[in-house]
């Protein structure tokens, strides 16, 4: 059993690697961020007993998209990668990432740019309930199943043993459950976005902001 002092050590930790990786976006701060997310995702049981215990609601927000995406996108094989709060970088702000992998018409176009960014909606999740909400959405092979969300908890499990976070590179033995999401994974990874850093850095950055500004009133 966790008690708050420890973590908020963890608290801490996050929020010291979030801050090197918002400024360095190299490998290796990333690597350290994820591994310290990981661990988040190990204690969820903790925050949520914390959060029962303290009688508060966090403040964590879950992205919405707006019907008329989801009516221009129906029936297509696109992928969203939906950072609603936004990620800062030198001279620009990721909020979403959107390969629709077919032409738009000038209309449809005009209507996305209408409909703005993602945006995120206040929600009554425990901690454990929003790391299970799906923010990346890829087509899938399943007929029956055509499309995946997958979760912030994915995300993170999944970036961290690409990243070689939860273990050195090439020693992981991942639960078939899980590590069939590692080509998904793979493909956001292999696409470099804003200053030419992979997608999977910026959706880590956003996690681990939207877990700092949510549970910070857990020590206040």
């Amino acid at each position: 059993m966790m008690n708050i002092a420890q973590i908020k050590i963890q608290y801490d930790r996050l929020e010291r690697h979030y801050s090197a990786a918002l400024k360095e976006k190299d490998p290796i701060s990333f690597l350290d961020l994820s591994h310290t997310l990981r661990i988040w995702v190990d204690m969820k049981s903790f925050v949520d007993d914390l959060t029962r215990d303290k009688k508060i609601t966090l403040e964590l927000g879950n992205p919405v998209t707006p019907s008329v995406i989801k009516e221009i996108f129906k029936g297509s094989r696109y992928t969203f990668l939906l950072l609603a709060s936004g990620v800062q970088s030198p001279g620009v702000e990721t909020r979403a990432l959107r390969i629709t992998k077919r032409a738009l018409s000038s209309e449809e176009i005009k209507r996305i740019a209408a409909a703005g960014p993602p945006t995120a909606r206040s929600t009554q999740l425990s901690f454990s309930e929003w790391l299970g909400s799906g923010v990346y959405g890829v087509p899938s092979s399943d007929e029956k199943h055509p499309r995946l969300e997958l979760s912030r908890l994915i995300l993170i499990k999944r970036i961290a043993n690409i990243l070689g976070a939860s273990h050195p590179a090439g020693t992981e033995e991942a639960e078939a459950t899980e590590n069939k999401f590692d080509v998904y994974i793979t493909d956001l990874h292999n696409v470099h976005i804003a200053n030419g850093y992979p997608a999977t850095y910026y959706q880590l950055l956003e996690i681990a902001k939207d877990i700092l500004v949510g549970t910070k009133c857990l020590f206040e």
